[in-house]
């Protein structure tokens, strides 16, 4: 909520002024993510800082799935983040804890699959820890249910599998990152879209931040 007040009626240091006014700014929403409630299932790719917006639509989606008399066509969501450091870890994994444990909550532990691909930044003794804590419940690095991937996604395979267990469904495909993983997703998004229900068709949608 933003608070507007306007320059006095006889002058800045004038002692009429005119009746504030208050202004909403509903959001999180621009561009190619006003989309994402078309589809039954979603794929957010997220590389680097571009996780930002993603942090607001998640945040957004778990508030609709608090509301049980909601109308909503999204099933399914597929979140992919490819981070070169652990830096930004902290401020999404409190998010993501909070989803996961919403969704428990409300027997819907399937709705968010998230993919977190660490590319770089830890160092021997992060290592042995990582491999120390392999069989514990939560990810060594962020505590998460859902374990960390090391190195860079597949995303040929990743989208034939999403392609498979979504057959005969539409798929929103949104990125925020990089224009040369912004051009491997939209081919993978052409290339695994299915002509018959056989598989899914994918919706390329790059989000510019």
């Amino acid at each position: 909520m933003f608070h507007v007040t306007f320059m006095a009626v006889d002058g800045p240091f004038g002692t009429a002024t005119w009746d504030v006014l208050w202004v909403a700014v509903d959001g999180p929403f621009g561009t190619a993510t006003e989309d994402i409630f078309w589809y039954e299932v979603d794929v957010f790719v997220a590389a680097g800082i571009g996780v930002t917006p993603f942090a607001s639509i998640l945040k957004h989606i778990r508030y609709q799935c608090m509301n049980p008399d909601g109308d909503m066509k999204l099933r399914k969501v597929y979140f992919y983040w490819v981070c070169p450091d652990t830096n930004s870890f902290e401020w999404m994994q409190e998010l993501l804890q909070e989803f996961d444990t919403q969704m428990a909550e409300q027997g819907n532990t399937n709705f968010l699959t998230y993919n977190i691909y660490l590319t770089r930044g830890w160092d021997k003794d992060q290592a042995q820890n990582i491999i120390l804590h392999e069989g514990d419940e939560a990810d060594p690095v962020t505590g998460l249910q859902q374990k960390t991937h090391y190195g860079r996604p597949n995303w040929d395979k990743i989208f034939e599998n999403i392609s498979k267990d979504h057959a005969g469904i539409s798929v929103g495909v949104f990125f925020c990152g990089p224009s040369g993983l912004s051009n491997t997703l939209h081919q993978m998004s052409n290339k695994h879209s299915a002509v018959d229900k056989t598989g899914a068709k994918f919706f390329y949608n790059k989000e510019n931040f």
